[in-house]
């Protein structure tokens, strides 16, 4: 399955630059902003979790829609993710007529 994200790459309030990933990115009817939503969080492992994901996580956690400054963003990507959808047999491949 591919599905297509945008990677923003921005300075968050603590002069730290910041990733994040977004299903929907757009410019804003407030000048100067860039309106982001359906935000993804796409994880490196799923055993290793660095402080900083989890603050992003925290941070976003319940936002719907988030504005951007224009000179806050560092870059904008769009990506395609290519993820495998497992497969689930509802039955074995060498069933026996009885």
């Amino acid at each position: 399955m591919n599905k297509k994200l945008y990677k923003i790459v921005f300075i968050d309030e603590d002069k730290k630059v910041q990733t994040i990933h977004a299903s929907y990115l757009n410019p804003s009817s407030f000048l100067g902003l860039i309106e982001i939503s359906d935000i993804v969080f796409i994880g490196q492992s799923d055993i290793i979790i660095s402080p900083d994901d989890g603050k992003l996580k925290e941070v976003f956690k319940n936002v719907e829609r988030s504005y951007i400054p224009l000179n806050y963003i560092v870059r904008i990507d769009e990506i395609t993710m290519h993820k495998e959808t497992p497969v689930i047999r509802l039955y074995s491949e060498t069933q026996t007529d009885s």
